[in-house]
């Protein structure tokens, strides 16, 4: 039997496949340290690390899935494009090691141009048996926080956890945990 629509219809389909945002689960060989940025990226220096915990909070989960993406320190995802959080230019794929840690170096995200959001980096943590943490961490002391976020940020499920920044000698640091919860 023929089917002459389907002829129509993979032409509309096409663009949105070329089109594909990358997978938000690391290969199963990624490692737990990476660097997020080239060479001489612009913006202040930023390293975040943290511990990815199994539901009790305090066993590390292993070989767990991490997946960071964020603007550069301009705001934008691509380099003519502040909005184009499809296909970002910085970003990157983790897996933590034997004690659950991880471990990123990258720049200060910078607000979209011309909004009133703050820098932001987002997180999407996984690993089997557990259900995916989609997330964004800000950066405490920065004045576009919304009041509501700081609200929301006091729950461990919320959409936004806001990180202090320390100072070091190459940069400024965070710590940046994360729970996971059973299926």
């Amino acid at each position: 039997m023929r089917l002459p629509f389907l002829r129509l219809l993979v032409p509309l389909f096409a663009p949105t496949l070329l089109a594909a945002q990358p997978s938000t689960v690391a290969p199963a060989d990624a490692p737990a340290r990476i660097v997020v940025t080239p060479p001489a990226e612009p913006g202040e220096s930023l390293v975040i690390n943290g511990v990815v915990f199994r539901a009790d909070g305090r066993t590390p989960l292993r070989s767990a899935s991490v997946y960071v993406y964020q603007t550069d320190a301009r705001g934008y995802y691509a380099p003519d494009n502040a909005r184009a959080s499809d296909n970002p230019r910085l970003r990157g794929y983790l897996r933590t090691d034997a004690q659950g840690r991880y471990e990123f170096r990258t720049v200060r995200p910078g607000s979209y141009p011309g909004t009133q959001n703050p820098g932001h980096i987002h997180y999407h943590v996984s690993a089997p048996g557990y259900r995916e943490r989609v997330f964004e961490i800000v950066f405490e002391g920065d004045s576009l926080i919304p009041a509501q976020w700081r609200r929301d940020a006091a729950n461990p499920e919320s959409s936004v956890a806001i990180v202090r920044l320390e100072s070091s000698t190459s940069g400024r640091r965070a710590v940046q945990n994360v729970t996971l919860r059973a299926q």
